[in-house]
């Protein structure tokens, strides 16, 4: 999809470099991701937008062919660029203070954010010019938190094409990298208090390229959102959109999507509940295949497409490019 115009202003986004700062953290990361697609949906749409690497290490973990730079000695400033940086950088916040360019915050996790502020008491004290973030959670914290006004959200967005269901195996699907202790333990624990369910496979999601996750969610009956510490939580929604009836955990940004509906969602640490929640699910497929949790899952995961976070792009920095 091309929203792109012709004119002045066309003009004036090919005449401003939006620049997202970006490293190779050697495992598939959802900010890294949608800070992909936000570069990708920008050049589609006549602006001038790239990666720009910290680290001189390319993503293997995602296809998209984009403009990269690398913020080395040989990188050259140009008046009117704008850098958009992740919210824990607190390093590349201070480097970039001193230079005459747009500084904005791309804040896909309140988590992290005091990593980046530090013991600054407003995003102007840091040097930066404006802050947008990728969920309604995160906006109103920092509306609560700072007293900002305006706080836009670019909504995340998957790619319903690939995350999409497959004949469905009896499995467990998970991705443990948030919680590793955690999710063997759940495990450990759903195995043991419901051994007529031990033999049901669960397969671990890890290290793996986006076109192999979804593979493996696509034909995955269940899948155990190990969520923590999340802005959004992009897992849940990719298993919703691949019909899995999902168990688990908000993680506090999964609260932007998450209802009785669409998921088996348990407390902050309750490890029984899931475990049991696992049983729940299992045996829902066992008898109408999960349907009502299935159904209402992929209805919400039909509201985060690709298509909605490109207006939302386009929209943002079609005001953002004229100041």
């Amino acid at each position: 999809m091309s929203m792109s115009e012709t004119g002045a202003g066309a003009a004036a986004r090919r005449g401003r470099r939006i620049l997202y700062l970006s490293k190779h953290f050697g495992y598939p990361l959802g900010g890294v991701r949608i800070a992909h697609h936000h570069v990708a949906m920008l050049n589609r749409n006549g602006f001038d937008a790239r990666i720009v690497l910290v680290d001189n290490n390319r993503d293997s973990f995602f296809e998209e062919d984009i403009p990269y730079d690398v913020l080395g000695p040989s990188f050259a400033l140009k008046a009117g660029d704008i850098f958009v940086i992740p919210e824990p950088w607190g390093d590349q916040l201070k480097k970039l203070e001193r230079f005459d360019v747009r500084r904005l915050m791309f804040c896909q996790n309140h988590f992290y954010l005091y990593h980046g502020l530090g013991p600054r008491k407003s995003f102007e004290d840091r040097g930066l010019h404006g802050v947008f973030s990728c969920s309604e959670v995160i906006a109103d914290y920092i509306k609560r938190t700072f007293q900002v006004a305006d706080v836009p959200i670019i909504h995340n967005g998957i790619d319903h094409t690939r995350f999409r269901p497959a004949q469905k195996k009896r499995q467990i699907a998970l991705m443990p990298r948030k919680m590793r202790i955690e999710a063997n333990f759940i495990v450990e624990t759903f195995q043991r208090t419901h051994p007529q369910l031990a033999d049901v496979p669960v397969v671990v999601i890890d290290g793996m390229t986006e076109g192999e996750t979804a593979e493996i969610l696509a034909e995955s009956a269940v899948f155990l959102a190990m969520s923590r510490l999340e802005g959004f939580g992009l897992p849940p929604i990719e298993a919703m959109a691949s019909g899995c009836i999902v168990v688990g955990f908000m993680g506090d940004g999964g609260r932007s999507y998450a209802t009785e509906d669409n998921g088996i969602w348990c407390g902050a640490e309750d490890w029984f509940a899931a475990a049991d929640g696992l049983a729940a699910a299992i045996r829902a497929f066992d008898g109408d295949g999960g349907d009502s949790k299935v159904r209402h899952g992929l209805e919400t995961a039909s509201h985060y497409t690709l298509e909605r976070m490109e207006r939302d792009v386009v929209s943002f920095w079609t005001r953002e490019i004229t100041r």
